[in-house]
């Protein structure tokens, strides 16, 4: 027989056999759904109970608040006003900041806002050792979506060198020429003493000595500390911050001197200005040559 025949019937055969055999088909496993389209589930004293916003259910004065406050004020207050717009009754399970130095607070929880009622969502933010611009935020949960606001606070620096004028400037010299220790009482402590408290390191030395010492106006009397013309150590700043200078305008800011200060800040301002203004030796003046005889 050709041999080529023989192929052709040897193919035939094998695709008649193969047409009248059943076909079977292998069930494919699920794959699961990539990480992106899944719900994961998150407790709801955490996280809101649902990603829709609820700025169609409930109208809200502002989503952000921002208030200005002066250094050494202690905390910031906010209120943010709402309103159900919704035909149906809103709950809000509670509400939770991005910072323990900041708290909200509802008029109850759960608290339940019938349809057109309004009310008020009270926030407190703690300013202690803060300065600068301070931001958080406040994620509002409840059972028809999630809320985010923002609260933001910009602590201004101590208003003393801005605001005194120069007359009354040279009157506060002149006072504390005969009292140095006058510039912790009457209307020198707000600047002088307010925004020193609980302070520490350089957020102390900003409000204790800068108002002074690094000033713009800085007073001719008053030296630069970057700029001494004598050795300086742990110990020679630990006195003058102790102690003061008797018939100058540096006060004895200790408070067992009638100052302001605590052993742990007075420790803290030694340490910062040692790091800062390394010790510097000083120069001893050449001696004399010898009398030629």
């Amino acid at each position: 027989m050709n041999p080529s025949l023989c192929f052709c019937f040897a193919v035939g055969f094998a695709v008649s056999a193969s047409a009248q055999q059943p076909v079977r088909i292998r069930p494919v496993p699920a794959q699961p759904a990539p990480i992106h389209a899944r719900t994961l589930s998150v407790p709801a004293n955490v996280a809101p109970s649902s990603s829709q916003s609820l700025d169609h259910i409930l109208a809200w004065d502002a989503d952000t608040k921002d208030q200005p406050v002066t250094n050494g004020t202690p905390e910031a207050h906010f209120t943010f006003n709402l309103t159900n717009v919704s035909p149906e009754t809103v709950t809000i399970n509670n509400v939770f900041t991005s910072c323990g130095c900041t708290v909200a607070k509802l008029p109850e929880q759960p608290w339940k806002l019938a349809p057109g009622t309004n009310g008020q969502i009270h926030v407190t933010m703690n300013l202690a050792n803060k300065f600068g611009t301070v931001r958080k935020r406040i994620t509002v949960n409840s059972d028809k979506g999630v809320k985010y606001l923002d609260v933001l606070t910009k602590i201004l620096p101590p208003p003393a060198s801005e605001q005194m004028n120069s007359q009354n400037r040279a009157g506060n010299q002149k006072v504390a020429m005969a009292d140095r220790q006058a510039v912790f009482r009457g209307d020198c402590a707000r600047c002088h003493v307010e925004p020193t408290r609980q302070k520490y390191g350089l957020a102390l030395y900003q409000t204790a000595c800068g108002i002074c010492h690094e000033a713009e106006r800085r007073a001719t009397m008053v030296p630069d500390l970057h700029a001494l013309k004598e050795n300086t150590n742990a110990e020679f700043w630990r006195n003058w911050i102790t102690h003061g200078k008797a018939g100058t305008l540096m006060p004895a800011f200790s408070e067992k001197e009638g100052g302001i200060l605590t052993d742990a800040q007075i420790n803290s301002l030694v340490n910062y200005l040692s790091a800062v203004i390394r010790p510097r030796p000083v120069a001893k003046p050449a001696q004399a040559s010898a009398k030629l005889n």
